[in-house]
């Protein structure tokens, strides 16, 4: 299982498990200790990139007899082991082999013994930015962390969340503009709490019902014209009430809300580049029938031109 690092920040070889330790520390990203059981442990490969928000972080060593002890308080973690074993010390002793993944809530700790050369990345987001996103798209995630699922999973090694997150290790952070960085964060925060998220684990609050409803159907007639009227009938309130309720929880106007779900779906097709002839034939089949308009907001979006995104995609 492998991801490509194309760029990155920091690449550190063969240094000490005291040197890969302050590394951490000074980077801030978590509290992450690697207890060395001779002085002689080695890493053999560390990668560190930032990417907006988010920062990952890709490590190997040749030593089996090391006891690693992982903390954070302000962010949530995806480990993915990408080869050997990571075994939890403690009382949960939970098992990941090549291809499993976990993700360590704020304020957990995760202790774990590795194989030798067990290698692993590291995912490291913000909680304000991961709490953002769940509300952006409609997850209504609170801070309680048991809304997540502390269990290992094995990680898809293909598909969109894999390709996803390969794209973001081969992007250059300079070349792509602020707006385009926290979009990508956003779609890999989204893929993770699909991944994560407990069975049934939506608020039972009637107006998070009501913010679910619309997204679905707005989804489900991506393609259509989709009358506020109808969206007010859908959920058997005013058509006052649809505005309120959508500023209140996500801070748009339905028009708004609608453009934001049918930009997001031309920016899949554009980026699959499936079937895909031209810029044009994507923003008609979403409805945009005013091209310049359609460009400017979905670069405002997004972070790029469709043209850029379509280019893109067929390197």
């Amino acid at each position: 299982m492998t991801f490509n690092f194309l760029t990155y920040d920091s690449q550190i070889m063969g240094a000490q498990t005291k040197i890969m330790t302050k590394f951490f520390s000074e980077n801030q990203l978590v509290d992450y200790q690697f207890v060395e059981s001779t002085s002689s442990n080695m890493f053999t490969l560390l990668h560190f990139k930032t990417f907006g928000e988010l920062s990952f972080v890709e490590y190997q060593s040749d030593t089996s007899e090391k006891i690693n002890t992982f903390t954070t308080t302000n962010a949530y973690c995806l480990q993915i082991v990408l080869n050997g074993k990571s075994i939890e010390e403690g009382s949960k002793g939970r098992i990941l082999t090549t291809g499993d993944s976990i993700f360590i809530m704020p304020s957990s700790r995760f202790i774990s013994k590795d194989s030798v050369n067990c290698r692993k990345l590291i995912v490291h987001i913000p909680a304000d930015f991961l709490l953002r996103t769940a509300r952006e798209f409609g997850f209504f995630l609170s801070p309680d962390t048991t809304l997540l699922d502390a269990g290992v999973k094995p990680f898809p090694m293909t598909g969109p969340l894999f390709n996803l997150i390969n794209d973001m290790l081969q992007q250059n952070p300079t070349q792509l503009g602020e707006r385009a960085m926290v979009y990508y964060g956003k779609l890999l925060n989204s893929a993770i709490l699909t991944m994560f998220k407990k069975p049934n684990s939506l608020s039972n609050h009637p107006m998070h019902r009501y913010i679910q409803c619309i997204h679905d159907y707005i989804l489900s007639h991506i393609t259509s014209d989709i009358p506020i009227d109808e969206l007010a009938s859908l959920c058997q309130i005013s058509r006052k009430s649809l505005y309120n309720l959508l500023e209140r929880e996500m801070g748009l106007t339905p028009t708004l809300y609608i453009r934001r779900l049918k930009l997001e779906k031309a920016h899949s097709d554009l980026k699959s580049n499936i079937h895909v002839r031209n810029v044009t034939q994507v923003a008609l089949k979403y409805g945009f029938t005013n091209l310049g308009r359609f460009s400017a907001h979905y670069r405002e979006q997004i972070g790029e031109l469709p043209s850029q995104t379509l280019r893109a995609s067929c390197r």
